[in-house]
């Protein structure tokens, strides 16, 4: 890895040398063209990634710049700007890149650079910029066009804009997708396919997003409550999670900080307020607070739920206890065969006396039932 420090920091990754050298190669098929291809790729990406981090500091960011596999990224630091400050930042990466363009073309008609190979190396520059530009202009995420349409739908509709912009994205690319297989150009086609998928993950993954969660001064209170978290200040964790819900009220950061809260509170054994909390989001569990969950609501006798994370609380914590739970909870419902199942399941996973245990009152219910008496027979014999 490379790092070039400055007012704009740089820092090259191993995998765009790879990268660019592979596309080199794949064009030029020689070994002085690839390393002609890869000061191409340079050049074409840093002076497009420029375009975006010069704006950022014209509005007070504070920018650094990565080039990875695939291209390049700008990183700001510093507060939210308004939508049309972050429209001319992002607009002005494709506009570096098209200036590009026009200064190898420029260049390629002085006589001084119209023979070989200067002449070949601008003719390179000016279509592969030229290219870029427009295809980049595409309204697909995370391609600045993508990124161009989400800044005007979220000014219009707010975070719901940003879903929409998804929407827009999966649709625009299945359809160039699907004209790049049908013209048998494979590899253009599952790179637009590929940003099909993406769109689709993020749309999915982000269907409860609120306008809260766009919202710098809150994204910064979990952090610090993480924080907090994680140096042991239990008392501060808890007041900030407490605080982001309150001002969140609902989205993904309230989500986030009321399982946080939940967990915390079932850490110190405050248990009944751990389980009003994670009811609150019991559609939306991470997996830690599936399995406390599952846990908490068999105390409480919440069958029906119990049942529901069953199968999840299992993955995650492959014991006999948890097994033993979901076998009981499916007894208390009538459930004969999983009841037996999760038996099965406990008793695979360590239980010493699964005949006392199925002598408890959870199983009153399904304990005349002909399978479960030729259960119980089978594991007296």
């Amino acid at each position: 890895m490379i790092k070039i420090p400055g007012p704009i920091p740089i820092i090259i990754r191993p995998a765009f040398w790879l990268f660019a050298a592979l596309i080199g190669f794949l064009y030029s098929q020689s070994l002085l063209g690839t390393l002609v291809w890869v000061g191409i790729i340079f050049v074409s990406v840093l002076f497009h990634e420029l375009g975006h981090a010069f704006a950022s500091m014209v509005f007070g960011k504070k920018p650094r710049i990565e080039l990875v596999a695939l291209g390049g990224l700008t990183i700001h630091e510093g507060q939210n700007l308004p939508y049309w400050k972050q429209f001319i930042i992002t607009l002005n990466g494709p506009f570096f890149g098209f200036v590009l363009a026009i200064i190898a073309w420029s260049l390629g008609k002085i006589s001084f650079f119209a023979v070989q190979p200067y002449a070949s190396i601008l003719h390179d520059i000016f279509i592969v910029n030229l290219f870029w530009t427009v295809v980049n202009l595409i309204p697909v995420l995370p391609m600045d066009g993508g990124q161009l349409l989400r800044i005007v739908l979220e000014g219009i509709f707010g975070a719901k804009g940003f879903r929409y912009s998804l929407i827009v994205g999966l649709i625009v690319a299945v359809l160039i997708s699907l004209f790049f297989f049908l013209t048998q150009n494979f590899l253009i086609g599952a790179l637009f396919f590929l940003f099909a998928y993406q769109c689709f993950e993020m749309w999915r993954t982000t269907r409860k997003l609120e306008d809260s969660d766009r919202k710098e001064n809150l994204r910064e209170m979990l952090l610090k409550a993480e924080e907090a978290l994680v140096l042991g200040q239990t008392d501060r964790a808890i007041a900030l999670f407490q605080e982001l819900r309150e001002q969140a009220k609902k989205g993904l950061l309230w989500t986030t900080a009321t399982q946080q809260l939940a967990i915390l509170e079932f850490r110190l054994d405050h248990r009944s307020q751990a389980y009003s909390l994670l009811l609150e989001v019991k559609d939306d569990l991470a997996d830690e607070s599936a399995s406390v969950l599952h846990e908490l609501a068999f105390e409480a006798k919440n069958y029906p739920l119990v049942v529901d994370l069953s199968s999840r609380a299992f993955q995650l914590n492959q014991e006999a206890d948890v097994a033993l739970r979901s076998a009981s909870a499916f007894a208390q419902i009538g459930q004969v065969k999983p009841a037996i199942g999760w038996l099965h399941a406990a008793i695979e996973h360590g239980l010493p006396a699964i005949g006392d245990f199925v002598k408890r009152e959870f199983f009153d219910p399904i304990r005349n039932d002909p399978q479960f008496k030729k259960f119980i027979d089978h594991i007296h014999l």
